[in-house]
């Protein structure tokens, strides 16, 4: 087993790249973690789909890595870094062998990971895809926040039938008056379909403001 020592990873569920990474994240300080060099395409679905890895290659990494945790060193049950000599992905999976979480290295580490990876053996792990992650691949972390933020609000809002609130949203948006509940939530929901626009951001700041007036008078 080929080992890569002392990185920093980021772990959440969504692929966050080095530069993105913000002060409150679950950073782990990493002591040793083994390093599997893989096809590109085991890469492309690592990110974009649900996998379940074939126990054979998770009981290699069993208990294998180690953490640093204050002044003690820890262990994770399945993780690994995973490289096609091109990008890098560390990962932990879950009882199931599910990836349940991923990481970008910082550009320094990852450099590190593909030099050492030129010499370890081609793996191909068998796994099984039991689902796509939904598509940020194109969107920086905020433009996701948005658009999570966004979409969570538009379904309170109906859930609660704040048929004002929708209406508002609606004409906001779309600088127009519509009273139809179910074509408010359509055409928003429509509407976040494609890039983070002036209008989502006008919304989600307006949002956040009224979200941030309600904790100060319960205050």
């Amino acid at each position: 087993m080929v080992y890569i020592y002392d990185i920093l990873l980021n772990f959440n569920n969504d692929f966050y790249e080095f530069y993105e990474w913000e002060k409150n994240d679950p950073i782990f300080h990493i002591k040793r973690m083994p390093i599997l060099k893989v096809e590109t395409e085991f890469i492309d679905d690592l990110l974009t789909k649900k996998i379940v890895i074939d126990d054979s290659l998770v009981m290699s990494i069993l208990n294998k890595t180690e953490v640093f945790d204050n002044k003690k060193v820890k262990t994770l049950k399945y993780a690994c870094v995973f490289t096609d000599t091109y990008r890098v992905v560390g990962v932990i999976l879950n009882d199931n062998y599910m990836v349940s979480k991923v990481s970008d290295l910082l550009l320094d580490e990852a450099l590190d990971a593909i030099d050492i990876s030129r010499r370890c053996t081609l793996v191909n792990p068998a796994y099984t895809i039991v689902g796509n992650k939904k598509d940020y691949s194109f969107l920086t972390r905020r433009e996701v926040k948005i658009k999570k933020f966004l979409l969570s609000e538009l379904k309170n809002a109906y859930k609660e039938q704040d048929k004002e609130k929708l209406e508002y949203l609606y004409f906001e948006y779309f600088g127009k008056i519509e009273t139809d509940e179910l074509k408010i939530i359509e055409d928003l929901k429509e509407s976040l379909k494609t890039e983070v626009n002036e209008h989502h951001l006008m919304l989600f700041e307006l949002l956040k403001l009224a979200s941030t007036k309600k904790v100060d008078s319960k205050i």
